[in-house]
């Protein structure tokens, strides 16, 4: 073989890893985050129905600083949810050794790093890291951030707003931060939820560089995304890898906020079929919200039927006994908190 065709070689090679290395390095996963009425409740436990509005969980973590992306042995996955309140999350997992709580923050435990930015400068998804760092804590039992009926400590939770730079609060995110999370760990394997009102978003230090989002999204809006773990064995995976060293740096996911809101209608209206004096009034509801419901004969004049009826999820019945017959009367129901 010649010198010439030894180069040849040697450039073709070259240009080859230059080729897995680029598109590696642009990996972007997607993930379309439903819009859901009902809002999870934050135990620690998959209740039943109660993430079946979510898309279905996001697997396959790849381990970072491995050359390759392989793929990690400890099974993890997670869902999103969002709705006018805030944005959810439950992430499981099927490791079964958990360290006990130490008290604070330590990354030497088991631990979940959360990196969302909500991008309203629409910077492309390569630049250095803006974003909000969440971290959260895998330990042995069910502990919750804020004392509560679950847990009755108050728990360490890592806060952190950046602009440009894989470390560091220097976007000052500011109290009050309500986000709140529940983990819970054991022989089962782990489940962690995770609430955080929109108007946790408020970090304003860097306002115009995409941080400060203290309102809902809008239909379609995309927000950059990724969770990670630090394992106490040392293990890295990552949900977006990227061929870099540090879980901040990007590309991270992209997460698209979708789900038709259900209208807030009256959908269904008659006499009950049990009792002729009572009319059944039935509309599009989420759980814990109060309604009011008033009658009219003339819709200038309203009769307060009821100011105190608490919403069920999707929908709610409220039933208007000894209601008048023979003549016109029209129904509306209020949203009032």
């Amino acid at each position: 073989m010649n010198k010439k065709s030894i180069v040849q070689i040697l450039l073709l090679f070259i240009g080859f890893l230059l080729t897995v290395c680029s598109l590696a390095q642009a990996q972007i996963r997607t993930y379309e985050v439903i819009y859901s009425p009902s809002a999870p409740v934050l135990d620690g436990v998959r209740s039943p129905g109660e993430w079946d509005n979510a898309t279905e969980a996001a697997t396959d973590f790849r381990m970072l600083r491995d050359p390759g992306g392989a793929i990690s042995s400890e099974k993890i996955k997670f869902q999103l949810l969002w709705n006018d309140e805030g944005f959810y999350m439950i992430a499981e997992t099927d490791n079964t050794s958990w360290g006990d709580w130490g008290g604070n923050a330590d990354f030497g435990f088991d631990d979940y790093n959360i990196f969302i930015d909500p991008n309203t400068d629409d910077e492309p998804n390569q630049s250095s890291f803006d974003g909000y760092h969440i971290g959260i804590w895998q330990t042995n039992g069910l502990i919750t951030r804020f004392a509560d009926e679950l847990d009755d400590q108050e728990r360490t939770t890592f806060l952190e707003a950046r602009h440009g730079g894989n470390f560091g609060n220097n976007a000052s995110w500011s109290e009050p931060r309500e986000l709140n999370w529940v983990s819970n760990h054991g022989e089962f394997g782990g489940v962690v939820e995770l609430f955080v009102p929109w108007t946790d978003f408020n970090a304003e230090e860097f306002g115009q560089d995409g941080l400060y989002h203290p309102n809902p999204p809008e239909f379609d809006d995309i927000w950059f995304f990724n969770i990670a773990k630090i394992s106490s064995a040392g293990d890295l995976p990552s949900w977006n890898w990227t061929s870099g060293q540090f879980f901040a740096q990007r590309p991270h996911g992209e997460i698209t906020f979708t789900g038709a809101k259900v209208p807030f209608i009256i959908t269904e209206f008659g006499e009950d079929p049990d009792n002729a004096t009572t009319n059944n009034i039935t509309w599009n509801s989420a759980a814990g919200k109060i309604y009011g419901v008033d009658f009219s004969t003339d819709m200038l004049e309203w009769e307060e039927l009821d100011d105190g009826v608490e919403g069920e999820a999707d929908q709610t019945t409220f039933s208007h006994e000894d209601a008048p017959k023979g003549k016109r009367g029209f129904y509306r129901v209020k949203l009032l908190e």
